[in-house]
């Protein structure tokens, strides 16, 4: 067994260079400020703050310290150790593997062993094989809703080439079942659910808590008639997969609930819907597929509730 606390025969080979703090940090911005290394090193109550990416050697030497102190479980500081061997072996070869060999030679849990993998290639913004670490079967999903709201949020930068055929979000959705605990993530995924297959999108949001349902059909119907792609990329470029004309027909033909009825004609008459493209004939469309043209007279109408003048 290695003694983690010899810095010497850990980091024998080097420390972080400059272009690998530049990456790290690059990375950092993508990933919304901060990698899931350090969600790890808070979640494990590590002082480190303004410690990682480390600068020198003299910044890792600390770093090692605070990691070998913390009032945690030797397996933990096992991980976070494993991590930093990870960031460091591409960038000086070594054979065996350096981060290998460390956490061969301190018979590292496949469990962790899995997991830190995934957070590492999470990390640096290689989502495939993160997605592929992070559903096996032997981890316990830890920053579940965070990881998929990663995934989602691939979408807001032009290099990630994310479009609505992305299957990595639902991948990861699928084999996880995430909690989706606030709208921060339920938001996004309904969305990109909606952008996929609007019937699906809508079978799922009735599967959800009651108190989450009215927010979520909203998302579903804004997301439908937007005439932006989800991805934010040009709508030609997808268009021919699922046409725009196609989700509303979906949408128009929805086995919604009369209490979900009401809720879509108050969003697209009264609320932040009114303003979307074909929210009014959307309104009607619904009245004749359910057969509410019949007592349409004396209704607001589809434009909306008139207030002193204006067309609310």
């Amino acid at each position: 067994m290695r003694d983690i606390d010899d810095y010497e025969s850990i980091f024998p080979h080097g420390s972080y260079t400059e272009a690998l703090r530049s990456d790290i940090q690059e990375s950092q911005s993508t990933l919304g400020g901060r990698t899931f290394f350090e969600r790890l090193l808070d979640l494990l109550n590590v002082k480190w703050r303004k410690s990682y990416p480390p600068q020198g050697d003299s910044g890792l030497r600390d770093l090692h310290q605070r990691i070998c102190e913390a009032p945690i479980a030797l397996h933990y500081k096992h991980c976070l150790i494993f991590y930093l061997l990870r960031d460091l072996s591409p960038h000086y070869k070594t054979t065996p593997e350096w981060a290998t060999q460390f956490a061969t030679d301190i018979h590292l849990e496949t469990r962790f062993w899995t997991f830190i993998e995934g957070i590492w290639e999470l990390d640096h913004l290689q989502f495939n094989n993160a997605v592929g670490h992070l559903t096996h079967p032997s981890i316990i999903p830890t920053f579940p809703d965070e990881i998929l709201l990663t995934l989602l949020n691939r979408r807001h930068h032009k290099m990630s080439g994310m479009d609505e055929t992305d299957i990595l979000p639902l991948a990861y959705y699928n084999c996880v079942k995430p909690p989706l605990a606030t709208d921060l993530v339920r938001t996004p995924f309904i969305k990109y659910l909606a952008a996929r297959n609007v019937t699906e999108a809508y079978t799922w949001l009735r599967a959800r808590p009651s108190h989450e349902h009215r927010a979520l059909l909203e998302a579903l119907i804004e997301q439908t008639l937007d005439t932006r792609t989800w991805a934010g990329g040009d709508l030609r470029d997808t268009e021919h997969l699922y046409p725009r004309e196609e989700k509303a027909v979906e949408l128009v033909g929805l086995p919604l609930s009369p209490q979900e009825e009401e809720w879509l004609e108050k969003f697209l008459t009264e609320g932040k819907g009114r303003t979307l493209r074909g929210a009014e004939d959307t309104v009607l469309m619904r009245r004749i597929a359910t057969g509410g043209l019949g007592g349409l007279r004396g209704r607001r109408s589809c434009r909306g509730r008139r207030m002193g003048g204006w067309i609310g």
